[in-house]
């Protein structure tokens, strides 16, 4: 087995010496030791994995990516979540983060997003006059 290598230039310079695989898998720390049959079953399979996988440029890459993207494209949910539900949402967080010791700035964080979604529930309430409440 004769690996290539590839200088500064982009050519390909075959080293000259023979490198027993075996010998440099057993060198690798953690590895059961491997005969050279085993060696060489191992590296076939390994070419028969890249064979079968298609190398790809950039460009393959990205549309492939990008074509993929619009195949899980999922619609924006259209229930609106009420300021109310936010608050109590927020509320059953903060007091969670609280439990789990979380750290001051994260828990502020979540006290503040508590508060404007009750300023919001109050800012969006409309106010009804005091002849709503008698019939007329």
């Amino acid at each position: 087995m004769l690996p290539n290598f590839i200088d500064s230039e982009g050519e390909e310079n075959v080293q000259t010496e023979e490198i027993q695989l075996p010998s440099l898998i057993n060198q690798l720390q953690n590895t059961n030791p491997m005969c050279n049959t085993e060696a060489l079953q191992w590296t076939a399979e390994a070419d028969d994995s890249l064979t079968r996988n298609k190398i790809l440029t950039d460009d393959e890459i990205f549309r492939r990516v990008t074509a993929e993207d619009d195949d899980d494209v999922t619609p924006v949910n259209p229930i609106k979540i009420s300021h109310s539900e936010a608050g109590a949402a927020l509320s059953t967080s903060l007091q969670w983060a609280e439990e789990q010791n979380f750290e001051a700035h994260e828990i502020m964080l979540l006290r503040r997003l508590r508060d404007l979604a009750f300023e919001l529930k109050i800012g969006t309430a409309a106010q009804r006059k005091i002849t709503d409440f008698f019939g007329h």
